[in-house]
C-alpha cells in the first residue's frame, strides 16, 4: 500500500500566505535598504567629504564677485 495522501489546509489559508509574504517582503526590503546605503548613500557622503576637504569658500566668493554674479556686492572704490 502507498502512503496516505496528506489533507490540504482548509482554514486560515489567507493568513498563512500573508505571513509568508510579509516575512519575505520585510527581508527583501531590509536587503534593498542596506544595498542602497552601501552603494549610493555612503559613496555620495564620501564624495561630499572629498569636495569640501579642498573647497575654499572665500576664493569662490571672490571669483563670483569679480564675475558680477552677486547683486548685493558693491565693488570697492578706487
Amino acid at each position: 500500500m502507498s502512503a496516505p495522501i496528506e489533507k490540504p489546509q482548509l482554514r486560515n489559508l489567507l493568513r498563512t500566505q500573508v505571513k509568508k509574504n510579509m516575512v519575505g517582503m520585510i527581508l527583501i526590503s531590509v536587503g534593498i535598504a542596506y544595498a542602497f546605503k552601501v552603494f549610493v548613500a555612503d559613496k555620495r557622503k564620501q564624495r561630499y567629504v572629498e569636495f569640501y576637504r579642498t573647497y575654499d569658500a572665500e576664493k569662490q566668493l571672490k571669483i563670483m564677485n569679480e564675475a558680477g554674479l552677486m547683486q548685493s556686492f558693491v565693488p570697492p572704490q578706487k
